[in-house]
């Protein structure tokens, strides 16, 4: 078939779809359609909820909310008011007597979605310029909207509003979902599925600017993000990029150090070459070797979380100084967690194993794998650097540390890592069943 007729085909149809929407939207005007048009995206909203909800009660959360007592209840209360809210608000709709309804829509919204959306909303995926604000923004709004059917439950206003700014955190999932299975935003999955969805919900509650509104929002905490944190230009391309999960060492940042300080083209250099040229560029006193200090000044340039750092120090407490071999080996390329995990080698004994596998045998698998120098404990450095990596706060990983390290001696035995099931589950299922 020729290309012409192709592209014909292709526009044809969307253009048909397109302007029977812009006359029907440009011709039947006022708030009773306005209205019908919000129910309808409540009606899709609906819809949509059934596969977001199946989601969540069919599926663990992510680690990074299952690792301590609290994660556990803000993840459990989050999902549950969430189910409240919404079966709650079909049943106030269609009430002749929606008041009792309503109010318990409300108090769910107050009590549980909103607080348990705040506590979460500093741990948020995504490119943080875009992801936090546009948590805030949403959260401010359904506090808002929640409290306004709170106080005025006969009102189907603001039962309405309140279900659609709830929607929000659905269609963010929804657009996760297709955006992944078209391919579209591979880089910025996270933060395009969030704007989508409040660009998508923003006009229907706040009025036709309400996107300008959100659009401005988001602009201006940025613009005073940057005045008052006033933050280095690693730390502001550390808060601007897409992160799907915490990395150890920041990639961007570690170029732009690069960029900044040494004088060579990059790319013209093998890993090693370059390792070499960053190691003498550091080396002022041209000694050899790398002081501490030095080491962690370097670091903090290429955004390494603090709580490593720390603890890389205290292991290392004999040692002052590093030469280049050790710099290459030990600090150059910090090697994740997750980079061992994905090894050809694992899979295969994963395959060897069989279906029917024990929980005590995946445990073991990943147990075997996170344990180098195979003296039966897992260093509790290592373990540190995969919670990282799976975006757990720095004073929550130490937490976590302290709950599971039974006898205080800073390794993880096989018994106190199997207690960790969150840990070596998500590890097994995520990254072995995904290679």
């Amino acid at each position: 078939m020729p290309t012409f007729l192709k592209q014909g085909l292709l526009i044809l149809p969307l253009s048909i779809y397109v302007l029977a929407y812009f006359y029907f939207s440009s011709t039947f005007t006022g708030k009773e359609i306005e209205y019908y048009q919000k129910l309808i995206l409540c009606a899709a909203s609906i819809f949509s909820n059934f596969y977001v909800l199946y989601y969540h009660y069919t599926n663990p959360p992510h680690p990074k909310f299952l690792m301590l007592p609290k994660r556990k209840l803000s993840i459990r209360t989050h999902v549950i008011s969430g189910t409240i809210e919404i079966v709650f608000g079909v049943i106030a709709f269609f009430s002749s007597n929606p008041e009792i309804p309503a109010i318990v829509m409300a108090l769910s919204a107050i009590i549980g979605h909103v607080t348990s959306s705040s506590y979460q909303t500093p741990i948020v995926f995504g490119a943080k310029s875009a992801m936090i604000p546009s948590y805030i923004f949403c959260v401010s709004l359904h506090l808002y909207c929640a409290i306004h059917l709170l106080l005025e439950p006969n009102s189907d206003l603001w039962l309405v509003n309140t279900f659609l700014v709830l929607s929000i955190y659905v269609w963010c999932r929804v657009f996760y979902f297709v955006f992944t299975a078209f391919g579209l935003f591979k880089d910025n999955l996270y933060s395009a599925s969030i704007l989508a969805a409040g660009v998508l919900i923003f006009p229907s509650v706040l009025g036709v600017a309400g996107n300008l509104f959100f659009i401005v929002f988001v602009l201006g905490y940025n613009a005073l993000y940057k005045l008052i944190m006033n933050p280095t230009p690693a730390q502001w391309i550390s808060w601007t990029k897409e992160s799907q999960r915490q990395t150890l060492i920041d990639e961007d940042a570690k170029e732009l150090w690069i960029g900044n300080h040494l004088s060579i083209n990059s790319e013209q250099l093998d890993d090693r070459a370059l390792a070499a040229a960053v190691f003498t560029q550091l080396d002022v006193n041209q000694s050899g070797t790398l002081d501490k200090d030095e080491l962690m000044s370097l670091w903090r340039e290429w955004q390494v979380p603090e709580a490593f750092i720390n603890n890389f120090i205290n292991e290392h407490t004999e040692v002052n100084e590093f030469n280049f071999n050790e710099f290459y080996e030990q600090i150059w390329h910090i090697k994740g967690v997750k980079e061992r995990l994905q090894k050809e080698t694992l899979k295969l004994k994963y395959l060897s194993k069989g279906k029917n596998i024990s929980n005590e045998e995946k445990c073991r698998l990943i147990f075997e794998e996170l344990d180098i120098d195979r003296n039966g404990y897992i260093d509790e450095l290592e373990l540190k650097i995969l919670l990282l990596e799976w975006g757990l706060p720095s004073s929550e990983v130490e937490e976590y540390m302290q709950k599971y390290d039974d006898n205080k001696d800073l390794k993880i035995s096989f018994e106190e890592f199997f207690k960790m099931r969150p840990v070596w589950s998500f590890a097994y299922s995520d990254i072995i069943l995904a290679s």
